[in-house]
C-alpha cells in the first residue's frame, strides 16, 4: 500500500512538472515531443500502479488454489486412515500400507438391533426364579449386530477415483510437494491410544510467488487463514484429528 501511494504521488509531480514545462518553457514545435513523453510516463507509471495493485490479488488468487489442492490431500488421508484405524486399531506408519489397504481389504456390512434378554445375574442377586419366557423376573437391553456382507475399502472411500494413490504428494501444475507423515501414541486413562500427524510445508508449496507477500503469509495470524509455515493434520501429542486451516478450504473437522 504504501508502495502505491509513493506511485500515486510520483505520478501527480511528474504531470505536473511536465506540464508546466510544455506552457512555459518550451517551444510550439517541441510540445508536441514532450506531450508524447508525458503520455509514456503516465502509462509507464499507471502500470506500475496497477502491477502493485493486483500483485496481492493474484497471489491470493494462487495461494487459495495450492491451498485448497494441500487440503484436498490431508481429508482424503484422513478419510484412509479412519478407515484403516477401523479395521486394524491403529494408524498405517507408511503410505503404502495404506494403497495396499484400499486396494485389496474390505469393510464388514453389519446390522444391529436392539432387543432384551432376561438378566440372569440380577434375578440370582434377588432370589427370583423365572421360567423360560422370563415372566416376573429383570431383562436387561443388548444390541444384537450381524454381518450381512462386505464391501471393498476402494468402493466405499474413494469410488470412481484413484486420488488414494498420491496421498504422499501434493501436486498443483508444475508444483510438488511432499507430505510428511508420522504416527506414534499417547497414554490417556492408562490406556495406548494410537496418534497421527501430516505435514505440508507452506514455503515449498507455494514456491515461485512473489517473496515479499510469502513472508508475510507465513506471519500470518487470522482464524480465516492458515498460520504458521506449515498446513497440518492431527497430532503426535493430542488426540486430535483436527487440521490447522479454515472451513474454506474444505471441513477440518
Amino acid at each position: 500500500m504504501l508502495l502505491l501511494i509513493l506511485y500515486v504521488i510520483i505520478t501527480c509531480l511528474v504531470a505536473i512538472g511536465l506540464v508546466k514545462l510544455i506552457d512555459k518553457f518550451l517551444p510550439s514545435g517541441a510540445r508536441i515531443v514532450v506531450s508524447i513523453l508525458l503520455w509514456a510516463a503516465t502509462a509507464f507509471i499507471a502500470f506500475l500502479i496497477y502491477s502493485s495493485i493486483m500483485k496481492p490479488i493474484e497471489f491470493e488468487k494462487e495461494k487459495d488454489n495450492r491451498y485448497k489442492a494441500a487440503v484436498q490431500i490431508m481429508i482424503d488421508l484422513k478419510k484412509a486412515q479412519l478407515g484403516y484405524k477401523t479395521i486394524h486399531g491403529e494408524y498405517a506408519d507408511t503410505f503404502e500400507k495404506l494403497v495396499n489397504f484400499i486396494d485389496t481389504e474390505k469393510f464388514a456390512i453389519v446390522t444391529r438391533r436392539d432387543t432384551s434378554i432376561i438378566d440372569v445375574a440380577k434375578n440370582k442377586a434377588y432370589n427370583i426364579v423365572t421360567d423360560a419366557t422370563g415372566a416376573g423376573g429383570y431383562f436387561k437391553d443388548i444390541v444384537i449386530k450381524d454381518t450381512i456382507g462386505y464391501v471393498s475399502v476402494k468402493d466405499s472411500l474413494f469410488k470412481n477415483n484413484d486420488r488414494y494413490k498420491s496421498l504422499n504428494v501434493v501436486k498443483y501444475k508444475n508444483v510438488e510437494v511432499p507430505v510428511v507423515m508420522k504416527t506414534s501414541s499417547v497414554i490417556r486413562n492408562e490406556t495406548k491410544l494410537p496418534v497421527f500427524q501430516a505435514v505440508i510445508d507452506k514455503n515449498a508449496l507455494l514456491v515461485g510467488l512473489d517473496e515479499e507477500l510469502l513472508a508475510q503469509e507465513n506471519k500470518v495470524e487470522d482464524i480465516n487463514e492458515i498460520n504458521g509455515p506449515e498446513i497440518t493434520l492431527g497430532s503426535l501429542v493430542e488426540i486430535t484429528l483436527t487440521g490447522n486451516w479454515p472451513k474454506r478450504y474444505g471441513s477440518n473437522e
